[in-house]
């Protein structure tokens, strides 16, 4: 039934999926060679693990991810390593296609952790475009409480029909792809929200909801509208959840997941394949055999589009992703990634250059659309001016780079190229702030270590002429108690250290708790034992004075 809830603005652009939707889908011809980014997801890019000259076969790990957030890369294609540098890895392929797969596993009855290592193993992310490595999202959990698992079958842009086409082929496979998550998460509830241009879709869903256990799944059909498929305005759509502004579904107990992603998240857990091929949406008026292929990562788009027919006399442009949120090619010869969804080869006709930008009539349309209620037109103002205080006030980053505010411009302003480069500055701000308040906090240790170590020397001096002078007696002489002095300040020096080393970690966890604050923590570690050397050796040469001198010292 269609949602009783709604998220403001939207608009209506031409869908444009019937081309590439009525075609089967199919096989793209296995590459000859695959060239694979290091670069296929959020976060950092992954490390090689291979040489020139290796060997490998399909799903075999060519790169380790680096860090919490990223993920690891397969060999798509056996054959052998050719080049591998800093940007990416070319495998010249044998034409065997020589599979390596990881054992298979019973999601029933695995346990949690070994499924979070399976995902992370397998390399997989977000198909959807975001590449959000899909173990860190599973991991949620260990903050917040998931009541909900969303699966996002809205697919609102133009042109892409690569969800639509996998919901028909493989409807149960992604449900069962769900389960895995609604067991990692502990969701309690599923809901499958989809838009109604897919009835094929959304028939096999209806058939496929039969078996699916044992959290429970319902089906929700939301009319079409652009861009119905954003994370918050989906679960506002079926949920009537606001997530908070700068926060993320998991605050309001949701978690968000592609179809394209279920299915890759169920053939890593029960087949033990990694994540080396995706379907991607092949459509365009330049291209003559539209459709949906499963495509081997790392091959060519130029090798890609010729295999569809494309009409190089009437192309104008190549688009990766839709036309509303999607990038132009500069070159056709780059490679398919986990984040290449969908490839539009457009004649000029089909998606014209926009026109020349006039000024700002104030119509306030771009706000009508607005699908988070934000001010575009200000934002625009403010972005062009540079002014960060006011573009964070009016919350820049709550902007989802839909470009409804850009399609229904009269002046034809590149609203949305603004606030890109607005958040591209601001985040390299941050960036460089950052940096600047790590160097602040380093100076600081090392003025503190420069002095903990000076108060170690200075005790170390202390205890040798104590040891040198102290007489055969018991009798405590004034140099003896000016060096037992000595011990106490280097005592009270460490003490300090230990003070600033514990206010400065309290600072830095206050101002930014997502911070790594391991050297602070380290630091901290160290000034403690420093003092409880101080304590000792002051505590050796109180015992080394006779009872009557010192009991004559303060304590």
């Amino acid at each position: 039934m269609p949602s009783a809830y709604d998220f403001p603005g939207g608009i209506y652009p031409p869908e444009r999926k019937q081309r590439s939707s009525q075609a089967t889908l199919i096989e793209a011809p296995l590459p000859s060679r695959v060239t694979l980014p290091l670069q296929q997801h959020s976060g950092q890019p992954a490390t090689p693990c291979v040489a020139s000259g290796d060997r490998v076969k399909v799903g075999s790990v060519i790169a380790n991810r680096e860090g919490m957030i990223s993920s690891n890369l397969h060999a798509s294609i056996s054959g052998t390593v050719t080049e591998v540098t800093t940007a990416q890895i070319t495998i010249e392929g044998d034409g065997q296609d020589e599979l390596f797969r990881l054992p298979s596993l019973d999601w029933r009855s695995t346990g949690r952790q070994e499924l979070l290592e399976r995902l992370n193993e397998s390399g997989i992310v977000g198909l959807g475009g975001a590449g959000f490595p899909s173990y860190i999202k599973a991991r949620v959990v260990e903050r917040h409480a998931i009541a909900t698992l969303v699966i996002n079958a809205a697919e609102c842009e133009p042109y892409i029909t690569a969800d639509d086409l996998a919901l028909r082929h493989y409807p149960g496979e992604i449900l069962e792809g769900a389960q895995i998550i609604a067991k990692l998460c502990g969701a309690q509830h599923i809901v499958i929200g989809i838009e109604d241009n897919k009835p094929e879709a959304i028939e096999a869903l209806q058939q496929a909801l039969r078996d699916s256990q044992p959290v429970p799944v319902e089906l929700t059909v939301i009319p079409t509208r652009y861009p119905s498929g954003g994370e918050r305005q989906l679960i506002k759509k079926l949920l009537d959840l606001n997530v908070p502004s700068g926060g993320l579904p998991a605050d309001v107990g949701v978690l968000c997941h592609n179809p394209g992603t279920l299915l890759a998240i169920l053939h890593a857990v029960r087949d033990g394949q990694p994540l080396v091929s995706r379907i991607v949406t092949l459509t365009g008026e330049a291209i003559a055999q539209p459709g949906n292929r499963w495509v081997r990562l790392g091959t060519s788009i130029k090798e890609l589009l010729a295999e569809a027919g494309v009409n190089h006399s009437a192309l104008n442009q190549v688009i990766q992703g839709g036309p509303m949120m999607g990038t132009p090619l500069l070159t056709l010869d780059t490679p398919v990634t986990k984040l290449t969804n969908c490839l539009i080869a457009a004649t000029l006709d089909e998606l014209p250059p926009s026109p020349v930008e006039a000024p700002c009539i104030r119509c306030g349309e771009c706000e009508s659309v607005c699908p988070v209620a934000l001010l575009p037109q200000q934002l625009h103002w403010y972005a062009r001016a540079q002014d960060d205080t006011k573009l964070e006030r009016y919350h820049l980053f709550d902007c989802i780079e839909c470009g409804a505010c850009s399609y229904v411009c009269p002046s034809h302003i590149p609203l949305v190229v603004d606030y890109r480069e607005a958040k591209s500055r601001i985040r390299l701000q941050r960036i460089e702030a950052t940096k600047a308040e790590h160097a602040k906090h380093r100076f600081e240790f090392r003025q503190a270590r420069l002095a903990r170590e000076e108060a170690e020397k200075q005790a170390r001096k202390q205890a040798r002429q104590a040891q040198q002078r102290r007489p055969s007696n018991a009798a405590t002489s004034s140099s003896e108690k000016v060096d037992l002095r000595g011990l106490r300040i280097a005592h009270a020096a460490a003490k300090a250290s230990v003070k600033k080393a514990e206010k400065t970690l309290a600072r830095v966890a206050q101002e930014d708790p997502k911070q790594s604050l391991d050297d602070l923590e380290m630091q901290l570690a160290t000034a403690q034992e420093n003092l409880k050397a101080a304590e000792w050796q002051l505590a050796q040469a109180r015992e080394q004075q006779s009872p009557d001198s010192a009991s004559k010292e303060s304590p």
